[in-house]
């Protein structure tokens, strides 16, 4: 009887204790101590937000503290260096918008970051861009009226500086098509958003979020979406293919990047937990108010992306650099 009694008290510890030694090895997959996200730009913009919410919901997981620093410069170069010097412990980890690694390297020769140093872990949402003019200086109405129109009139377009997704946006649409247009790079969305409503510029690729409430009031007119996938908050705004612009496609992904060489345990981990997080009602509803997509992918996706994407944005820059 008190053998029975025994093993009815023991074989729950017994069970207890195995599923703890489990979920410590499984935390032990992950270093001691608190992990760092390297950020490439100033805190408050949106890479920054979304950053902050994937550590927010990482670090439970984890059971780590994640700090975000912010470590600007060079275009992003600065943090990227950083991180691709740092050691591959599992402790210094990268997040960005892929422009730092797909776009800046075409246009800085002088780029010190080398893509072998870095490793893709995941694909954190995409920055999708709509194509929008203000209707009280261009009277076109859809994407064809434009490039129609933009061979009568001189028409600007506003970004938010080189090399931002506006700008490249932009000049893709020129390469792709032959649309004419002046570029008037700005020092952020916020003043390109200002002077479009205000009549000092006549179109622009703009974030999602941003443009919502004036299309809804009529100030400014979307004709087209960046993406090959229509935005649930535009369900009549055509893709930039329905809309006639082949060939075209201008996204942007937030990816979480890792030093190269860092085990590949700890990064199954990060990417595991990563998509476990992501993938969640309350993590996608504030993406949306972000401006940010629910596309997400693991390390083979995230890889692939910035490979593409280095090579498209590589073959944009070459075609519509001077010869």
């Amino acid at each position: 009887m008190k053998k029975a009694i025994a093993r009815t008290i023991l074989a729950p510890l017994a069970a207890a204790l195995l599923m703890g030694a489990a979920a410590r090895a499984q935390s032990d997959e992950m270093p001691a101590g608190a992990l760092t996200f390297v950020l490439p730009f100033a805190a408050g913009g949106p890479v920054d937000a979304v950053a902050r919410l994937l550590a927010e919901r990482l670090s439970p997981r984890l059971e780590r503290t994640i700090v975000v620093e912010n470590k600007t410069g060079a275009g992003g170069d600065v943090a990227a260096g950083a991180v691709a010097r740092s050691a591959p412990d599992g402790r210094t980890w990268f997040f960005t918008v892929d422009s730092v690694l797909t776009v800046n390297p075409h246009m800085n020769a002088a780029s010190a970051v080398n893509p072998a140093d870095l490793t893709a872990v995941a694909k954190v949402g995409e920055v999708v861009l709509l194509l929008a003019v203000n209707p009280r200086k261009v009277a076109a109405t859809t994407f064809a009226e434009l490039v129609a129109l933009s061979g009568k009139q001189d028409l600007s377009f506003g970004s938010a500086g080189l090399g931002s997704p506006g700008h490249m946006a932009f000049q893709y649409l020129q390469v792709a098509t032959g649309m004419k247009g002046v570029h008037v790079p700005y020092r952020g969305a916020a003043l390109v958003l200002q002077d479009m409503l205000g009549g000092n510029i006549d179109a622009s690729f703009i974030v999602s979020g941003v443009l919502a409430p004036h299309v809804n009031a009529g100030t400014l007119r979307a004709l087209a979406v960046s993406a090959n996938y229509r935005l649930k908050d535009f369900p009549d705004v055509p893709t930039a293919q329905e809309a006639g612009i082949k060939d075209f496609e201008a996204r942007f992904a937030n990816i979480l990047i890792a030093p190269a060489r860092t085990d590949p345990k700890i990064l199954a981990r990060m990417e595991k937990e990563t998509l476990a997080a992501a993938n969640t009602p309350d993590f996608i509803a504030k993406l949306a108010n972000l401006s940010t997509e629910p596309q997400f992918g693991g390390r083979d996706v995230a890889a692939a992306w910035l490979t593409g994407e280095r090579a498209r944005w590589g073959r944009v820059i070459n075609a519509a650099s001077p010869k």
